[in-house]
């Protein structure tokens, strides 16, 4: 790679300064990249988590404090939780881990979420449900799908 290249990518970047640190005589640790790269990942799911519970509370009228409290709570707060999970993971293509950040929950409990919506699925009037709750999410939040 020649320096005077185009940089397209973040990987291209990454070659481009290893390029001119050695040509300085130094070592160039992208370990500290990473992790902002990590960190800046994590924040933009939360990010989008939380605007996918705005969402839902606009949508099916629940306590936006109960669906983002980490504790237990009603069955049907908790329902409405899961769909946002469900969406946050297969329409936006968060990992389980971003969607357990975002919801302030843990992996294998969206794992659960994500599998029971899918059950639920079978069901046409859960399915128009959801559905819609999809449809209105992609409207809303486009920029986050074109950007993942």
């Amino acid at each position: 790679m020649e320096l005077s290249d185009v940089i397209h990518t973040r990987a291209e970047a990454f070659e481009a300064l290893k390029l001119l640190a050695a040509r300085h005589g130094r070592n160039l640790s992208l370990t500290m990249e990473e992790g902002c790269a990590d960190r800046l990942r994590q924040r933009r799911n939360v990010a989008l988590c939380d605007a996918l519970i705005d969402l839902l509370v606009a949508m099916f009228g629940v306590s936006g404090t109960e669906l983002r409290s980490p504790l237990r709570c009603r069955r049907e707060v908790a329902r409405v939780r899961q769909i946002g999970m469900y969406v946050a993971h297969t329409a936006f293509g968060l990992a389980m881990r971003g969607v357990a950040a975002g919801f302030a929950r843990g992996r294998t409990t969206v794992m659960h979420a994500c599998h029971l919506v899918e059950d639920m699925r079978d069901d046409t009037e859960f399915d128009a449900i959801v559905s819609t709750f999809e449809r209105i999410a992609y409207s809303a939040f486009a920029e986050w799908r074109m950007a993942a």
